[in-house]
């Protein structure tokens, strides 16, 4: 169990510290790529990257997770799904391939045509790859992973991406950077595990791994409805202008969010898989987790959704200012995100598989309703909406969990409510930040450099001064249990919030 641990521990320190080095890779380079191509330019690659989206859970339906489910694998479990993983991918990329002029017309953007048909490939890349991800993540060695991540991105988008860009390419330049992005990645990873690469289309586990894969995909699919049914509306119904200016502010907030739920969901998921019968420690995790991401997300994202207008314009430029009117709502909505990431993972160990599916299903006819009642209304109305929808659903699984694990209201409202504390004074400090910096006859980097910069020392000074509210009994003690293994700089820190608790 402590091995265990450790080696979580250590797999949440590399998933969550190449995350970190990929969003501010990722970050620099897409602020210099819109810079150069502009927002109808990513509006196009936005709607192709929205078909990649859906087109992926098709190609890899899950079997690829199960690897990581299943407790013991041998050569015929990954030849079996190297297998189906190639013919899927093969089959929804030549699906994908072969009506790029029919997407095209959906959106009613002929321009967009060969940005589907050429992102067809990443789609089978992707599929192929998820065999050597899913085993590392098994084996709980994210150190590889994020490795190979931060390496064909640096090569796919700065060695090749930019340089397109500059050289007038355009839109082309973004899908040639995710080609070779996906292409370098797939080679790095392979090599790390070296898995079989003969076929096998049946073993005697097949259905019940094939059975798991669907319940994945099924899950997969329901969320994606529901994650990107905005982003088709407003694909489909406004020009590309502005589906760059709406993708862009979402995926401004969306992508490190995403990074880091990808990793803390999977390491999650990976460690408690060892824990599928023991209630009482998935209790404790998922309670700890909450306690840790309320307390630092939503606090610091209501920083960048009450100061959008000072990050859009210091990143982007003037030219994008009119995206801060999307960024507001989608950042002040992405931590539920993180919540998410915990939730999930929870209640698959717990052999609830198919709740997730169940709770979604409903929640697909109604956001179908809403966005059909504001399909008339201003992009800016459908991306609040949608804020509003996404965490109704996180609440919804937050409280599934509970009922599942057996986790009390009352629990679960005091492991966040130090988050919520802290958030509420965050909301009060930008404001008045936010109403004292725009007045001030400085530039844009320097207006957001003060937002930040304030309201991250207004955050600490809280955090430290209300320690002994913020972390309970439990809290307290899995950073004391964890103490020995944390970096240098951070023990003083564990020193001061478990010497100021509250006893």
């Amino acid at each position: 169990m402590k091995d265990l641990g450790s080696r979580s521990l250590t797999a949440l320190f590399w998933g969550t510290g190449g995350s970190i080095a990929r969003m501010i890779l990722q970050l620099g380079t897409q602020v210099v790529l819109a810079r150069i191509l502009g927002p109808v330019e990513f509006g196009l690659f936005a709607l192709g990257v929205l078909v990649v989206g859906i087109s992926t859970y098709f190609s890899d339906i899950g079997l690829a997770y199960a690897l990581i489910q299943k407790k013991s694998v041998n050569a015929n479990d990954i030849r079996f799904v190297w297998t189906w993983q190639c013919f899927l991918g093969l089959l929804v990329s030549g699906a994908i391939f072969f009506s790029a002029s029919l997407l095209a017309t959906f959106f009613a953007k002929p321009e967009a045509e060969y940005i589907f048909r050429w992102l067809s490939l990443v789609i089978l890349i992707n599929a192929v790859t998820a065999v050597s991800i899913n085993l590392l993540k098994k084996e709980l060695n994210y150190k590889s992973l994020q490795i190979a991540q931060l390496s064909s991105y640096f090569l796919g988008y700065v060695c090749v991406g930019i340089p397109l860009a500059a050289a007038g390419y355009g839109g082309g330049s973004l899908v040639a950077s995710w080609l070779i992005q996906s292409g370098v990645n797939l080679v790095i990873l392979y090599f790390q595990v070296r898995h079989p690469l003969t076929l096998r289309f049946w073993i005697p586990d097949g259905a019940k791994m094939l059975g798991y894969g669907l319940t994945v995909l099924g899950t997969n699919l329901v969320n994606w409805v529901l994650n990107g049914a905005d982003k088709i509306l407003v694909g489909r119904i406004f020009p590309a202008y502005t589906v760059g200016l709406y993708t862009t502010a979402f995926n401004l907030v969306n992508s490190p969010s995403s990074a880091l739920y990808g990793n803390l969901q999977s390491v999650v998921f990976s460690a408690c898989a060892r824990l599928q019968d023991n209630h009482d420690a998935l209790r404790e995790v998922f309670l700890r987790l909450l306690s840790v991401i309320t307390l630092v997300s939503f606090p610091l994202f209501v920083i960048v959704g009450i100061g959008s207008e000072f990050v859009i314009t210091a990143f982007y430029g003037p030219a994008w200012l009119e995206a801060a009117r999307f960024l507001t709502p989608f950042a002040l909505v992405m931590p539920f995100l993180l919540v998410w990431g915990i939730s999930t993972p929870i209640l698959w160990n717990s052999g609830r598989t198919r709740l997730e599916l169940w709770l979604q299903l409903p929640m697909v006819f109604l956001w179908s309703a809403v966005l059909y009642a504001v399909a008339n209304s201003p992009a800016e109305t459908v991306a609040v909406v949608a804020a509003f929808l996404f965490a109704a659903r996180c609440i919804t699984m937050v409280l599934a969990v509970g009922s599942v694990i057996k986790i009390s209201l009352w629990s679960l409202l005091r492991a966040i409510r130090g988050g919520i504390l802290l958030t509420l004074i965050m909301v009060v400090v930008s404001v008045a930040l936010k109403v004292g910096i725009a007045d001030l006859d400085i530039n844009a980097q320097a207006r957001l450099l003060l937002m930040l910069g304030t309201g991250v020392s207004a955050y600490l000074i809280s955090f430290f001064l209300l320690a002994s509210i913020l972390l309970d009994a439990p809290l307290a003690a899995y950073i004391a249990q964890f103490n020995d293994r944390l970096p240098r700089w951070a023990k003083p820190i564990a020193r001061y919030l478990l010497r100021n608790r509250k006893k």
